[in-house]
This record gives C-alpha cells, sequence and structure tokens, in this order.
C-alpha cells in the first residue's frame, strides 16, 4: 500500500474519534453511566450467547448423552460377546452328538432313512427325502452335533407312480416340482464326520 492511501483513512479514523470524543463530552455525567452500562450489557449478552450458553447447554445434557453412550456401548459389548460365542462353538461330546442325530434323523429325515455307526463316521441312507428337509436337517447337525458332510452320493428321484429315478447333481434346483409337476426327492448316502 502507498502512504497516499493510508493518509486518508488514518484522517477520517481520527476525525472520527474526535467526533465521538466530543458527542461523549456533550453528555451528562447521568447519560454517560448510562450508555456504559448498555455497552456492559451488549458485551455480556454477547459472552453469554457465544461463549457460556453453549458450554452451559453442554453440561446440562453431558448426563442424558452419557446415558445413552453407556447404554449403546453395554449392547455392543453383548453383540461383541455374542459373536465371540458363535465364534467359538461350544464343544459337544460325542455322545451328545449321537444322542441328538438319533434323536432327529427319522424325524427330520424321514422314517425310511438308516443310518449305521462306522468308527468315527456316521453313514446315512436317505430314501424319499425332500430337499428342504435335508438343507435343514444338515444345517442342524453342523450347529448342534458338530457332525460335517465328507462325503455325498445322492439321486434325485421324481415321485411318480412307476417309481422311475433320475440321477442328477445335488446342486440342481430341486425344492420344487420339475416340469412334469412332481415333487423332487433325494435318494442316496451321505458320510458325516463326528466331533
Amino acid at each position: 500500500m502507498s502512504t497516499q492511501t493510508t493518509e486518508p483513512r488514518v484522517s477520517s479514523l481520527t476525525a472520527l474519534r474526535a467526533a465521538l470524543s466530543q458527542a461523549w463530552q456533550q453528555r451528562t455525567p447521568r447519560e454517560r453511566q448510562l450508555m456504559q452500562v448498555a455497552a456492559w450489557v451488549l458485551v455480556i449478552s454477547a459472552l453469554w450467547s457465544w461463549a457460556i450458553a453453549p458450554a452451559v447447554r453442554t453440561w446440562h445434557e453431558a448426563p442424558t448423552r452419557q446415558a445413552a453412550l453407556d447404554a449403546t456401548s453395554n449392547q455392543m459389548q453383548q453383540l461383541q460377546a455374542q459373536a465371540q460365542a458363535f465364534k467359538k462353538p461350544q464343544a459337544v461330546t460325542r455322545a451328545e452328538a449321537l444322542r441328538w442325530l438319533e434323536d432327529n434323523i427319522p424325524t427330520q429325515l424321514g422314517t425310511e432313512t438308516r443310518w449305521q455307526l462306522q468308527g468315527e463316521r456316521l453313514s446315512v441312507q436317505l430314501s424319499g427325502t425332500s430337499p428342504e428337509q435335508l438343507a435343514s436337517w444338515l444345517r442342524q447337525a453342523r450347529e448342534r452335533a458338530q457332525a460335517l458332510p465328507v462325503q455325498a452320493q445322492l439321486q434325485q428321484a421324481s415321485t411318480e407312480s412307476s417309481g422311475a429315478t433320475s440321477s442328477t447333481k445335488m446342486s440342481s434346483p430341486a425344492s420344487k416340482p420339475d416340469a412334469s409337476g412332481q415333487a423332487v426327492r433325494w435318494n442316496g448316502s451321505l458320510l458325516l464326520s463326528l466331533p
């Protein structure tokens, strides 16, 4: 900036100060006192609204927010404990696994289903089992008895009067009737490893 542009600003500020000083001197002592009180009220109200009021509001809301955060923290800790429990399944004894399997094979896979214990493994012979029953039973066997399928040899069999069967892969969509409107069932064998 040049000195030519700063000189008019300095002279206008000096003139403004002189005018304010003259106006102040023309006021009575009572008016001066009222103006000082009004200025202090403005300063205090500005200080209150910009600095103190937000802090007081935060201080008053802190217990409620802390309680909400504590509740959220407790809920998160419970969810974490549940996740860790799911991560580490409880050990199932071999006797418990066999008991669960023996109780649930006939009720969930059908009364024609046969099973036989072969050392550390269980052989299950399926006969006319629906895909939904098989999927549900396998999921429950894995979760409750910790029995895992090792080998599966399945054939898809449509229920019809002649009893003919058609061999297909297990991954085929068999949960609904086939094109001829007949319900699809599975025949074959499963080999499960026991805990």
